[in-house]
């Protein structure tokens, strides 16, 4: 191996009680269940949230634990495929809804995350969530059984601290919560920094890999990177127009519509909010 608070249970309640569009991915899907990727990498699936583990000869590499039932029923689902122990668990990033629940795998596994993590999982509201031992600033690969998976740091975007899980051999990412697929940004942008999320995705977009894998909604692939960038892209840009007019966040709000992405999961809820995340934002950007 070679080094180089969440975003709430309102998240995932949210995601739950939306209205579901029609042909949409989470519509008639069971509450948990495992379904296979690519050869020896599997996607698993709770409530609202999903991430990703990757069998190896050597052990098991888990992302996100989700939650204490999620991670209970993932260590009995591994145990049905596979009887090596799991090695790693990888924290996306800091939110309790993606993290909660690694302490199931406390007896056998180290820890990873970003560097930026680390403190702020140590003041977690969840006291049993074992801190990452192993972290990096800017990449990090783990080679296990045959297995390479690249952690990777792309800037601020959704929180400060996330990473996405590059597989190579696959030409697969796992990336949480700023990539959305054919959805817009979760409510008021909690936790974000548009300008750098923009460069962020920019750089996952030089990225090579065919499947993107998101911690909510429907699997995707590397063109949605662009198509989400392109809507926070002109999401910025028309709040920018009203602020220069000198709107109000209320103006902004009734004025500022994207009929392009009207289709999109989440639009009709999360829009105008979306709209006064980036309000606020610029608003309050140095140099406005």
């Amino acid at each position: 191996m070679t080094a180089s608070k969440g975003c709430s249970l309102l998240f995932a309640l949210a995601f739950l009680l939306l209205p579901l569009f029609p042909g949409s991915a989470q519509q008639s899907r069971p509450a948990d269940e495992i379904s296979k990727l690519a050869e020896d990498v599997y996607l698993f699936r709770h409530q609202s949230h999903q991430a990703i583990f990757i069998v190896t000869s050597e052990g098991v590499i888990v992302t996100d634990p989700i939650s204490l039932d999620a991670a209970t029923w993932l260590k009995m689902e591994i145990a049905k495929i596979t009887d090596q122990p799991v090695r790693y668990v990888i924290y996306s990033h800091h939110h309790n809804d993606h993290i909660t629940g690694g302490s199931v795998f406390a007896d056998q596994a180290l820890f990873v995350s970003h560097q930026a993590a680390q403190p702020k999982i140590l003041a977690a509201a969840d006291p049993h969530t074992p801190v990452p031992t192993l972290t990096f600033t800017d990449r990090m690969s783990i080679d296990l059984g045959g297995k390479r998976v690249e952690l990777i740091y792309t800037g601020k975007n959704h929180s400060d601290n996330s990473l996405v899980v590059l597989l190579p051999q696959n030409k697969l990412l796992f990336a949480v919560d700023f990539i959305p697929v054919e959805t817009v940004a979760y409510r008021a942008l909690p936790d974000g920094y548009p300008d750098d999320w923009i460069d962020s995705l920019k750089q996952v977009e030089r990225l090579d890999f065919d499947t993107l894998v998101p911690g909510h909604g429907k699997v995707g692939k590397k063109e949605h990177v662009r198509l989400f960038r392109e809507y926070l892209e002109a999401l910025r840009s028309a709040v920018s127009e009203q602020l220069q007019k000198g709107a109000t966040l209320e103006e902004a709000k009734k004025n500022v519509r994207l009929p392009k992405y009207e289709q999109w999961y989440g639009y009709a809820d999360w829009f105008t909010e979306n709209v006064e995340g980036m309000y606020r934002y610029l608003s309050q950007r140095p140099g406005k």
